[in-house]
């Protein structure tokens, strides 16, 4: 399809298996400035709920295998990438052999990342060019593996794709400057393939149970081990709200059952054995939570097609109620900030739109949401009001790490600064604490918890909180009494 790098590297086998004879792979001038330039581009995620932590296992197990150019890169994002492909593949009803074309052509085309650009008009995947269909098509991960499974059998009619060396099967559907690329990557394919079709028909949504961290302030630092706080196996996303006593509530999406909680008693800091229902939605899918200075809790709960709802406990009567707040049906994640003026700040983050912030004052929602940043591959947030009165957001762009933006007194926005441009992390929390400093815990599949913190005038500073590489969510919080807490889901699926 275009000019394209490949690794001097030969192929020394001539392997049989379910994808044939690998054709012998001659060395091709190495096209390096490709490389360089895609890794410029903005990735896209190629599933919309982002990478989870068995994605991130799959990618250590990954690299202790591949060979080629992918060898020891793979990351959990690259193995979203394969897995929505080799989904798409097993969607449609055809074989593993064709998950090994689609995963060998988007090796070479772009290393398994969902670029958005490339030579030309090329995006995505595959690197299809523009008349192949339109750029968001393009940058769907499923539509594109179904538009290039499409092309394979238009070439290779009634079923004679299933024969023949890979390598060339790839070349005449792509029609590359470079056509012995593929057969290289072919082995590495097959590997891939075989580690995600068995799993293709099984709910791979990430859940388990929470657990609770604390640091302590002073020289006494983290807990040693973490506490249980939820046993629930099916937890799916965790939120956290506190107030002035230093009462925690932790908030959990129940897969099918809805919202539950519990309570941290600021006295005996134990968590209360029972949790308690607050909704039943069996459809939530990412939840965020607030307190503000006079008790007052704030839950708001994304309904995929259906918007975000919140729902407010009063401070005197204990007493909840609930209403809709935002109606646009594409909202993938949430976060919710307190200010001392008494304002609550939610921010949405929308495929393809970037976050919008709305702000809730003297009990009346605004009319309209604000954009605060446009970069569409967001794909979670958090959000943190700090003594001062300064508004704090915190951006996770896929495949390019947390980025952090600051609303000043005056309500002007800054840019956005990167802090943690590890291309891994699947999800963030953040909390501030009452002496100014800010904390933003970042999920790293296979790798546990890192919390990354910032005193007031100073610079940002980084913690491994926890290796557990089955950690797929997280909470953050800073409570009056000075101590940071952090929540950590364990994936069990």
């Amino acid at each position: 399809m275009h000019k394209r790098f490949l690794a001097t590297v030969t192929l020394a086998v001539a392997a049989t298996s379910l994808f044939g004879t690998v054709a012998d792979a001659a060395p091709v001038d190495p096209s390096v400035n490709e490389r360089t330039a895609q890794a410029t581009l903005p990735k896209v995620p190629c599933d919309p709920k982002g990478s989870n932590s068995r994605d991130g296992q799959l990618a250590n197990t990954l690299n202790g295998q591949l060979t080629e150019e992918l060898k020891n890169a793979m990351n959990a994002y690259r193995v979203s990438c394969a897995r929505m492909i080799v989904d798409a593949v097993h969607d449609r009803g055809l074989t593993e052999r064709a998950a090994v074309i689609a995963v060998t052509t988007a090796i070479v085309e772009t290393t398994l990342q969902n670029l958005d650009g490339g030579d030309a008009t090329s995006v995505g995947l595959f690197q299809q060019q523009k008349w192949w269909g339109t750029r968001e098509q393009r940058l769907n991960a499923t539509w594109t593996t179904n538009r290039f499974l499409n092309e394979m059998e238009k070439l290779y009619p009634n079923g004679s794709w299933k024969t023949g060396a890979i390598g060339p099967i790839c070349q005449k559907i792509q029609v590359s400057a470079y056509p012995d690329r593929y057969g290289v990557q072919v082995v590495d394919a097959q590997r891939i393939v075989n580690l995600l079709w068995d799993d293709a028909p099984v709910d791979r949504t990430a859940r388990g149970p929470l657990f609770n961290r604390t640091k302590w302030s002073g020289s006494a630092g983290w807990d040693a081990s973490a506490v249980a706080v939820d046993g629930n196996a099916n937890i799916t996303d965790t939120a956290v709200a506190s107030i002035p006593n230093s009462s925690m509530y932790a908030f959990n999406v129940v897969k099918g059952s809805g919202v539950w909680y519990r309570l941290r008693d600021p006295k005996t800091r134990k968590w209360v054995a029972e949790a308690t229902q607050l909704d039943t939605n069996p459809n939530i899918s990412a939840i965020a939570a607030a307190g503000e200075d006079d008790g007052t809790l704030h839950l708001f709960t994304v309904v995929p097609g259906a918007g975000v709802f919140h729902k407010i406990r009063n401070a005197s009567t204990g007493v909840w109620t609930s209403r809709q707040v935002d109606t646009n049906p594409y909202t993938v994640a949430v976060a919710a900030a307190a200010l001392p003026d008494g304002t609550l700040h939610l921010f949405t983050a929308i495929p393809g739109s970037g976050v919008w912030t709305r702000e809730f004052k003297n009990g009346v929602w605004a009319g309209s949401a604000n954009q605060v940043d446009t970069n569409p591959y967001i794909t979670s947030v958090g959000a943190v009001g700090l003594p001062d009165g300064t508004l704090n957001l915190f951006n996770l762009v896929s495949g390019s790490g947390i980025w952090f933006k600051s609303r000043n007194v005056s309500k002007q926005w800054g840019a956005s600064d990167p802090i943690d441009l590890n291309e891994s992390i699947s999800s963030l929390s953040a909390a501030g604490l009452p002496n100014g400093s800010l904390h933003v815990t970042a999920v790293v599949p296979g790798s546990g918890l890192w919390v990354r913190s910032k005193a007031a005038g100073a610079t940002w500073t980084n913690e491994h909180v926890d290796t557990n590489g089955k950690i797929f969510g997280s909470y953050t919080a800073g409570l009056n009494e000075g101590t940071l807490q952090v929540g950590a889901l364990v994936n069990v699926n």
